[in-house]
């Protein structure tokens, strides 16, 4: 029981620090729609690896619900042009902006003893990523080709490669690098 509590405070106050990155990075993000070059993504690998894959998953959860509550709350409008467009566009972009790739970041701790090989904590923390990409990166086809239009661009490229990979590519960078600083002080295995 004690264990659980343990687990259950680690996964509030990551998915607390996660957020508070996200919403900083956001408030000078030149992503427009959405997105924004952060190392909110770190927290969530912390769970993973010291926790294990199952309260990753919950933490990425738990923040990708709040993210979707959080984006409306700022006001970016998300939901109020997915509902003009239709329910099943919403169901598609809150499944696949939020729910999918932030749950995915828990996939992470996949690698055995991530916090003692260091090929498996980068492995995790790349594969994580990619698979976040890929969720948003659909989620730009398959929702947001309006902005595609407005661009004059294709849709699979607008959304995979103009619109989110830098993001994704510099988020990603930021949370490796930092996360191998961490890594070779050994503060990941520290109990907190």
């Amino acid at each position: 029981m004690r264990k659980d509590i343990s687990i259950i405070t680690e996964i509030a106050i990551f998915v607390g620090v996660a957020l508070v990155f996200d919403v900083i990075a956001g408030l000078f993000s030149p992503f427009k729609y959405g997105g924004s070059i952060s190392p909110a993504m770190l927290p969530i690998f912390i769970i993973a690896y010291r926790r294990g894959i199952k309260p990753g998953l919950l933490a990425g959860f738990i923040f990708g619900v709040l993210q979707a509550i959080l984006a409306e709350a700022l006001g970016y409008g998300v939901f109020a042009f997915i509902v003009d467009e239709g329910w099943w566009k919403f169901i598609l972009m809150f499944m696949l902006d939020y729910i999918v790739p932030f749950t995915a970041l828990g996939i992470a701790a996949i690698f055995p003893k991530p916090l003692e090989k260091k090929t498996s904590f980068i492995l995790g923390i790349s594969l994580a990523s990619f698979l976040r990409y890929i969720s948003h990166g659909i989620s730009g086809v398959l929702v947001w080709d309006y902005y595609a239009g407005l661009a004059g661009l294709n849709p699979w490229f607008y959304s995979f490669i103009a619109y989110n990979l830098p993001y994704m590519i510099s988020s990603y960078a930021l949370c490796l690098l930092v996360g191998l600083i961490l890594y070779d002080r050994k503060i990941w295995s520290y109990n907190l």
